[in-house]
């Protein structure tokens, strides 16, 4: 997540290609053939897997100093000079822990660098080595990316990126070589990595329209060929009594309110469709990143009241440096704990202040810049850039409490005021923390309820 444009003041409009449009209906809801399959029901066998999101690793050897490495920095919020220790230090402690496979919910680099993408499969190859299955899925970042670079003092040069051929290549090992069935125009795929249930991983990515020189598209989507591909491996599920989840990049269910005003492609294109389909098919799990926060949702759908959770990882990057632990019990349980690294070798003690405060005052240089190109004084810069930089902050913690007073405009100028009240609902959003629990929670599988903890 490069940038923060919520506070850039505008709300924004999605393009052409994102605009929802009326897609071909779906064979659940036309075939009574397959409205009588649906009725079958598959039990989630036991399980332990860990789930990890956005690595946004950068390989040491493209520079990871100097002027132009830090005026990068100045305008992002991510650990990225820390990106190696933080991947090392979760890679052990996954290593330790018990578990039949890891999930990794896309960005594995940067800016998609072919040296930081063989970087990443070397360290995930250690988590192979360690008895666990790795199952990733590309992010926005990933492939075709334009802004592949490195850093070398004041000077930034272009390297090498990979096409989505090399990246089923390179990540041959964690996920591709196992899989069950491809789709051929996607980089998603079916795996199967314990008995009797299957992993969706959804490629939702635009990387189709990337340019040389240029920021990856943000926005995903699938494709009707793709949405079909889905719509037959769920079927093929309910035939062969299969329990379904799914991994991808872009979250399919809002995580705050107007996160789809604000924020819209961070969200699948057409996720109200999409998130009925799953849940139709009796998939109640979906795993996403992307938007860098600790945060679960949940929708029930009014028609048979079946529910899905959007389960959404923060970044490994970006304060609290998260991943979790999800066990599948035999009695439909899905119990999710999420973990935090506290420490790395480069901060051996001061670690959760320093990521905390990394991601506060890179929020509040963004949102600072922001509001100077709207025209917002100094005076009033300075009053609101803290504000901002906590709302966001608490929202990537998960787990919100909102204040009563989410925004304090008081000895502000008029201007100052207006531009502020435009954003008020993105940054009461970011405070409102919808069901259930964010960082450990246990969904009943049976029937969709939860129980915080």
């Amino acid at each position: 997540m490069r940038c923060l444009n919520s506070v850039t003041l505008c709300l924004l409009v999605s393009s052409a290609l994102f605009l929802s449009c009326c897609s071909p209906a779906r064979l659940y809801q036309t075939s009574p053939k397959v409205q009588a399959l649906m009725q079958k029901k598959a039990d989630y066998p036991e399980a332990r897997f860990i789930v990890l999101a956005d690595l946004h690793y950068f390989s040491p050897e493209l520079g990871t100093s100097g002027k132009a490495f830090q005026a990068y920095l100045d305008k992002d919020r991510k650990l990225l000079a820390e990106s190696s220790e933080l991947m090392s230090v979760a890679v052990k402690q996954i290593e330790n822990k018990k578990a039949d496979f890891v999930i990794v919910c896309g960005d594995l680099t940067k800016d998609g660098e072919k040296l930081s993408h063989q970087g990443v499969t070397q360290k995930l190859s250690e988590i192979v080595a360690s008895g666990k299955g790795v199952f990733v899925v590309p992010g926005n970042h990933d492939i075709l990316n334009g802004e592949s670079v490195a850093f070398d003092g004041d000077n930034t040069r272009h390297v090498e990126n990979v096409t989505p051929a090399e990246f089923s290549d390179i990540y041959e090992d964690f996920g591709y070589a196992a899989s069950l069935d491809q789709d051929p125009e996607s980089l998603s795929y079916l795996a199967e990595p314990v008995p009797d249930l299957w992993l969706l991983a959804l490629d939702s990515c635009l990387w189709r329209l990337n340019k040389p020189g240029k920021h990856s598209h943000t926005g995903g989507e699938f494709s009707e060929a793709t949405l079909q591909w889905i719509e037959n491996i769920l079927i093929r599920a309910k035939r062969e009594q299969k329990a379904v989840m799914v991994a991808m990049h872009h979250g399919i269910l809002e995580h705050y309110p107007s996160n789809d005003d604000y924020y819209p492609k961070y969200l699948v294109n057409n996720h109200e469709k999409i998130a009925e389909m799953f849940a139709q098919y009796d998939v109640k799990l979906v795993f996403s990143g992307h938007f860098h926060a600790q945060d679960i949702t949940r929708k029930q759908f009014e028609k048979n009241k079946k529910v899905i959770y959007d389960i959404e990882t923060g970044s490994l990057v970006t304060s609290p440096c998260p991943y979790r632990i999800v066990d599948l019990t035999f009695n439909q349980k899905a119990v999710i704990k999420s973990y935090f690294i506290d420490t790395i070798p480069s901060h051996p003690e001061d670690f959760p202040t320093y990521r905390d405060q990394y991601v506060f005052d890179g929020t509040v240089k963004l949102a600072d810049a922001a509001l100077k190109s709207y025209g917002v004084s100094e005076k009033d810069r300075r009053h609101t850039n803290p504000q901002i930089a906590t709302a966001y902050s608490v929202h990537l913690k998960g787990d919100e409490n909102k204040p009563e007073s989410t925004i304090n405009k008081e000895g502000m100028g008029l201007w100052g005021r207006i531009v502020l009240a435009l954003q008020g609902d993105l940054i009461d959003g970011w405070y409102t923390d919808l069901p259930p629990a964010d960082n450990q929670v246990t969904i009943d599988l049976s029937d969709g309820t939860y129980e915080n903890h």
